[in-house]
């Protein structure tokens, strides 16, 4: 039994490491390494997996190994294994929407054209909480999304992100200790102080 499941969205090999659609990927091996845990593959449910205690709860980490469009496809059943709600789930991806390196934290939301996270709520619903990184828009109106989703990140972006992970992380843990409220306004206050005037 977990008290939470986190499920980083992305797609499995080393081609895809390192583009924008797996910063879910990125952001679930970054909190596994600062503390020092180590993913395992179970092969029943589809997915690499390790489970981190932060205070009194217990929580699952999850990496799934189907391609981002089936990213959905076990969890109901690997939710039910764990005896996790999906109400108790954070689920961790790339958003278009989002100037790249923003986050914003939201539950009870639409899919917003990501089919990774629509594949998820088509099979737990859609009362998870959401959180988001910004990957920016494409940059030519005629460029296919899916060659920008696809795309790996330059130099420069992989910088600014490494320069985000510790705000990310942050943000991450305050949902568990400081509850989704108080984290989601403490977001979006940080943001508006950041831009410039």
């Amino acid at each position: 039994m977990v008290n939470f499941a986190v499920i980083g969205l992305g797609n499995p090999g080393l081609n895809y490491r390192n583009t924008r659609h797996n910063l879910g990927f990125w952001m679930l091996d970054a909190i596994a390494e600062e503390n020092k845990l180590q993913f395992k593959e179970n092969k029943n449910y589809h997915v690499h997996y390790t489970i981190m205690a932060h205070g009194d709860k217990k929580i699952l980490l999850v990496k799934p190994t189907t391609f981002m469009n089936d990213s959905g496809n076990y969890l109901s059943s690997l939710l039910s294994y764990f005896s996790c709600s999906a109400k108790d789930v954070i689920l961790v991806h790339d958003e278009l929407t989002l100037s790249f390196g923003d986050l914003k934290i939201s539950n009870n939301r639409g899919s917003g054209g990501h089919n990774g996270v629509e594949s998820v709520i088509s099979h737990i619903g859609n009362t998870f909480t959401r959180f988001r990184i910004g990957i920016g828009a494409k940059p030519f109106p005629h460029m296919k999304l899916s060659e920008f989703v696809l795309s790996k990140l330059s130099q420069s972006e992989r910088i600014l992100i490494e320069t985000h992970k510790d705000r990310f992380i942050k943000a991450f843990f305050s949902i568990f200790d400081n509850g989704l409220s108080a984290t989601m306004n403490f977001i979006n206050q940080t943001q508006r102080s950041q831009q410039p005037q």
